[in-house]
């Protein structure tokens, strides 16, 4: 099995998982190998790790009980299904809006992959995958219609130099 890139010593991971009561030593190498292949069978992790199958299968479900652990999808690249249309909306709230409610109603509209509430010049961000410019177009007009939402402000992707889904553990 391929190992993490972003491999930390152990020193590192200590350091970080000092006061975490969820998360140890042995979840990182089993979260690790995970993210390198969300397909890898209990079996294979137990081998890789040294553990039983029935150790890593409890720890498995430990860490998604305790929301560590999202769950496992597959890593679908916009482009490649002809999603062509890759840009981040800034959105700009009136006083007195609520980020959380407006990024809620944001967040259902068809081609948007992610929305934060941030500290900045604007107050949420968004990211979208559309497939052509009529989506782009829909999601803007749909956007700038949400009660609170002031201005919209979007960035168009160029070039896309680096996307990783993985946590650098």
């Amino acid at each position: 099995m391929q190992e993490s890139p972003y491999k930390r010593t152990e020193e590192e991971l200590r350091e970080l998982l000092k006061d975490n009561r969820n998360v140890d030593l042995i979840d990182v190498r089993i979260l690790s190998l995970l993210q390198m292949d969300g397909r890898a069978s209990f079996n294979t992790l137990a081998d890789e790790l040294g553990l039983s199958v029935a150790t890593v299968s409890a720890r498995v479900k430990k860490l998604q009980a305790s929301g560590v652990l999202k769950g496992f999808s597959a890593v679908v690249a916009c482009e490649g299904l002809g999603f062509i249309k890759n840009l981040w909306i800034m959105l700009y709230l009136g006083p007195g809006s609520d980020a959380a409610i407006v990024g809620n109603e944001v967040a259902k509209l068809r081609g948007v992959k992610s929305v934060y509430s941030v500290f900045g010049d604007f107050d949420l961000l968004a990211h979208l995958c559309c497939a052509t410019s009529d989506d782009v177009d829909t999601a803007i007009i749909a956007i700038g219609k949400i009660d609170g939402v002031r201005r919209v402000k979007k960035l168009s992707v160029n070039k896309k130099i680096k996307e990783d889904f993985r946590v650098q553990i």
